[in-house]
């Protein structure tokens, strides 16, 4: 990485990168997203729009929208609030139909997160909440109701499971289970719980868990174990994932905050890296001993991105999707046409990754990189061999200065 040429791109006053077109791409895993609230993300802002996003309370930082914008991935999120096994299977919930109908042969990557109100997790919680923190009309839990309901929820959640891969065959499910909520010993203020009533909970949580678990090894998915990377940031902790009972205006008892749902969508992401779906590394140039570098490796937004000779730094340090195509990232930000131009010589830079078709990128043919919303191929400027050079999209040629060879 060259730090001589660490140069920031200015855009034009007023100018957006990669921001204001918006032709239809095609590169990018065909993502469902599906489940609960913890799916969701009710209160998060921004809210999602349409009529069954309003519905069902969907935020648009929830974690498959946060894992989508990262990798490029094109979402349907079917995801409701207060969503049970039967909502996803069978049962038509805030005028939108059953959840598994977003599903299509053509899917390829499922994540669900399901189970918690089949069992009154969250009822249970807020009831118990504001029966000890003195509310009023509070109603009352059914502890045998939802013992005698634990047997059957593996089941349930495998037959999700099932359902998919009715539909999608080869897509890859992913179960991401519940964030932890609760400290593991004792309440704090906001958290107005008895010990009685916080071991209950804390047996709830468990089995869900297990349940999850259950699932994920009969059928075959992947098992995302959010419950424990979430351990230590419950609604008591000093790092909180989760909000506690009493929140602020708009924001949802015992619910993921912002940062519950960043941590929950670098988790499936790292997740990704194991399955094969995502690969990171180094992307080689047809020119020997060259790779595609972040200058200077800077995190700015407009941060050159350069031919450079490879050094196995972070700054090469590239993931993407291979059989799919989608986002090229580095250092936290995605590799962006500048100022979604599609014209020949328009450079390529770092920029906040944002989900639009001047960050997608598809292998074409010859080791091509292809950004499908221009037709044009990634470019060394003149098969230049020259440390520093920055890269710009070219009509495709397939000569040595638009080959790419990407980890796998």
């Amino acid at each position: 990485m060259g730090l001589a040429t660490a140069a920031v791109a200015v855009l034009p006053a007023g100018a957006a990168s990669a921001g204001t077109r918006t032709a239809a791409v095609t590169s990018g895993l065909n993502y469902v997203a599906m489940g609960s609230s913890f799916a969701a993300g009710p209160g998060i802002p921004p809210a999602q729009t349409g009529t069954g996003a309003t519905a069902c309370a969907r935020s648009g930082a929830n974690y498959a929208s946060v894992l989508s914008r990262d990798i490029g991935a094109n979402l349907t999120d079917a995801s409701c609030s207060g969503a049970t096994t039967a909502n996803v299977l069978t049962d038509s919930q805030a005028g939108q139909p059953p959840q598994i109908d977003a599903v299509t042969s053509a899917t390829q990557l499922v994540t669900v997160t399901i189970g918690g109100n089949d069992v009154d997790y969250l009822t249970s919680l807020d009831t118990y909440s504001c029966l000890t923190g003195g509310g009023s009309n509070c109603g009352s839990v059914d502890q045998d109701a939802i013992n005698q309901t634990f047997p059957a929820l593996a089941g349930r959640i495998e037959n999700v499971v099932t359902a998919v891969h009715a539909v999608a065959p080869q897509a890859r499910v992913l179960l991401v289970n519940y964030f932890t909520i609760l400290p593991a010993s004792g309440a704090c203020t906001g958290v107005p719980l008895s010990a009685d009533q916080l071991t209950f909970e804390h047996s709830i949580a468990s089995r869900l868990a297990d349940a999850t678990s259950t699932a994920a090894t009969a059928t075959g998915a992947t098992l995302v174990d959010l419950a424990s990377a979430s351990t230590g940031h419950d609604a008591c902790s000093a790092s909180p994932w989760v909000e506690k009972y009493t929140v602020a205006a708009g924001r949802t008892s015992y619910h993921p905050n912002e940062a519950g749902m960043n941590a929950a969508a670098a988790l499936v992401e790292s997740t990704l890296a194991t399955t094969g779906l995502t690969a990171t590394g180094p992307v080689r140039s047809g020119i020997a001993g060259k790779c595609v570098d972040v200058a200077g490796s800077g995190t700015a937004d407009g941060t050159h991105v350069q031919l450079y000779g490879c050094d196995s730094t972070a700054a090469q340090d590239w993931t993407l999707v291979p059989g799919a195509g989608g986002t090229l990232r580095a250092l936290g930000g995605c590799l962006d046409v500048s100022d979604s131009g599609t014209a020949d010589g328009t450079l390529v830079q770092l920029w906040q990754c944002n989900g639009t078709g001047a960050q997608r990128w598809q292998t074409g043919s010859n080791g091509a990189l292809v950004n499908p919303q221009s037709g044009r191929c990634l470019d060394d400027p003149n098969s230049t061999t020259a440390d520093g050079t920055q890269l710009r999209i070219w009509d495709c040629n397939s000569t040595a200065a638009q080959q790419w060879t990407p980890s796998s």
